[in-house]
């Protein structure tokens, strides 16, 4: 397996005429066979009944077990374990949910708008996630991915803003490792209600998320809140109308659903060596081979719908490949660059020790980064082009 590429391969095989040529987005999706772009609803649809099932179907399991005699008699060690299970299971599913979603965001779910929008509302919303919203904000983290200042999702800092006079919570953050160990089991609610694109369930003019949206984006975003308040709702009746009983069944477990997203997220956006870009240098295909394939083996990858070891082929085509031809396009984009000795553009690792991995790594560089700078690089670059 090669391993993640290096700064210095990056820079001089992307400057080189025959990179240039080779690594057109056109070029690229010839080399991928056509059933990789086939999008089939019942597949679809057969990935998003599977996880509901895996979901729901531990809920009742431990629902009705919880209220037998057998469960009153059991070691409160036994049913602290139990539970322990429970909502780690329940967290997983609900995160291969949010892919499920996150294909119906980006029209890979299905060939039809109205189905991808209402399998993505049903599945965003049991999860409390505002679907429209996060739909607007992952297309511009796509359309801009590893742009310094376009970027969404997740700030870039580059060594000049942290020290800037405005990002006092950032330099606080990157000052305080033990902020940083805790930061990705709360990320992602915080990143829902309003750090740093803006809040996701309600539209403020103010910020940089609705500033650069129309009107009828706002509309969407009620509608989207509106669908996780009934969700919401109806969970709390479903559990007894207890607010104890919806935490333990639902809430504790979506923290760790976000967990589990903003452990892959952060995974195949961030090493060591991953560049970003300004408006000079900055190009689609050059920025999606920033991004990482990683397995995290267990049968995790294909249970999370290939999220991980599927993701550059993902940003490249974000828009036409469902999840589960991300494996038949990964296969073609590398045996395309191994034919044309680029296979070195292409970043591959084996995680699977992703939990300490990720936490190490946001501990040791939280969200700073490097930029892309010809000059750095110019003398290095000639010598490998030619």
């Amino acid at each position: 397996m090669p391993p993640c590429k290096t700064e210095q391969s990056v820079t001089s095989i992307f400057a080189s005429s025959k990179a240039k040529e080779a690594l057109q987005l056109n070029t690229l999706r010839a080399s991928i066979p056509k059933e990789a772009f086939e999008k089939n609803v019942f597949r679809s649809m057969w990935f998003f009944f599977f996880d509901y099932v895996m979901w729901f179907g531990a809920t009742y399991m431990i629902y009705t077990f919880s209220k037998t005699e057998q469960w009153e008699t059991l070691p409160q060690w036994q049913k602290y374990t139990i539970n322990t299970l429970y909502v780690n299971w329940v967290g997983f599913f609900m995160w291969c949910i949010f892919v499920v979603g996150h294909d119906c965001g980006h029209s890979t779910f299905s060939e039809y708008e109205w189905l991808n929008d209402i399998v993505g509302h049903i599945t965003h919303a049991s999860i409390t996630v505002p679907f429209y919203p996060w739909q607007l904000s992952h297309r511009r983290h796509h359309m801009y991915h590893n742009h310094v200042e376009k970027d969404y999702s997740h700030p870039w800092y580059i060594p000049e803003r942290l020290e800037r006079d405005d990002e006092k919570l950032a330099k606080y953050m990157h000052k305080n490792w033990l902020f940083r160990l805790f930061f990705p089991f709360v990320a992602w609610p915080i990143y829902l209600y309003g750090m740093p694109d803006g809040s996701h369930f309600i539209p403020f003019s103010s910020q940089r998320l609705w500033a650069e949206s129309e009107s009828k984006e706002y509309i969407k975003c009620i509608i989207s809140s509106i669908s996780v308040i009934i969700a919401l709702t109806g969970f709390y009746y479903l559990y007894d109308q207890s607010w104890e009983s919806l935490a333990f069944y639902h809430l504790i477990p979506n923290l760790i659903c976000g967990w589990w997203l903003i452990t892959v997220t952060y995974l195949q956006h961030h090493d060591p060596t991953t560049l970003v870009y300004d408006d000079s240098t900055w190009k689609f295909v050059d920025a999606a081979f920033e991004t990482v394939d990683r397995k995290f083996g267990f049968g995790i990858d294909y249970l999370h719908h290939h999220i991980t070891d599927g993701h550059v082929a993902h940003h490249l085509f974000f828009t036409k490949i469902p999840h589960y031809n991300l494996p038949i396009a990964t296969k073609a984009i590398k045996n395309y660059l191994k034919e044309n000795d680029l296979l070195s553009v292409y970043r591959e690792d084996t995680t699977w020790d992703f939990p300490y991995r990720m936490h190490k790594f946001f501990i040791d560089h939280g969200f700073k980064s490097n930029i892309y700078v010809p000059s750095k690089h110019a003398d290095r670059d000639n010598k490998k082009s030619q």
